[in-house]
């Protein structure tokens, strides 16, 4: 889905229930979209999103599901494994970046915007922000990640885990929120200087 705001951080509007031809506008602009126009065109395009986003989460082909993903604006790079019933930001699709290596298991949540009802807005944001997936990290299955995170190279999200800030390179972590468990070996390789490298704490995250 084609979005005209810079991929940063941004303000939105709070949710408020209201009519769905002002609804359609309000989503509209928060793309970019200000003519009348614009946001025919963005509707359209909206449904399109969602029938390709439908179609990733129930392919039966981690490839398929890539290429549905990227047409819907998803930026994602070379051998990437995507899980079924991932769940890449229904709104801001554009806002979700994955780099070479990396592997989702599956039912996964991967959220770039938080739109709460305006009733909050003394103790909550309403925001978009990017997320970023690095090379080769694991996220696995049942994770959500929040808007604004970055997970760095080589990172690994076990199972069930709920991301709520940047996550280290070659790090894991687990937990509702997650948190940081211990380093990885890669981390231990790509920072030693010669000798064995420690194989310390080999095993799954627990993704099933």
């Amino acid at each position: 889905m084609k979005c005209k705001i810079p991929i940063k951080r941004k303000e939105l509007e709070y949710y408020s229930c209201t009519p769905i031809l002002q609804t359609m506008r309000r989503s509209a602009k928060q793309h970019g979209y200000n003519t009348i126009w614009g946001a025919i065109w963005f509707t359209f395009w909206s449904v399109v999103d969602y029938g390709l986003h439908l179609g990733a989460q129930f392919s039966p082909t981690p490839g398929t599901r890539v290429w549905l993903q990227k047409r819907r604006g998803v930026k994602i790079g070379k051998n990437v494994q995507i899980g079924p019933f991932v769940a890449l930001d229904y709104v801001f699709p554009n806002f979700v970046s994955i780099s070479d290596g990396v592997s989702i298991a599956g039912w996964n949540y991967i959220l770039t915007h938080v739109t709460p009802l305006e009733y909050h807005n003394c103790d909550f944001d309403s925001y978009v922000a990017p997320v970023k997936i690095e090379k080769d990290a694991w996220i696995a299955i049942g994770t959500i990640i929040l808007p604004g995170v970055t997970i760095g190279e080589g990172a690994v999200v076990a199972a069930g885990s709920l991301v709520t800030k940047d996550v280290e390179p070659h790090a894991l972590v687990a937990g509702t929120p997650a948190r940081f468990i211990k380093r990885l070996t890669r981390y231990k390789e790509h920072n030693s200087r010669g000798g064995k490298h420690d194989s310390e704490g080999k095993g799954s995250p627990d993704n099933g």
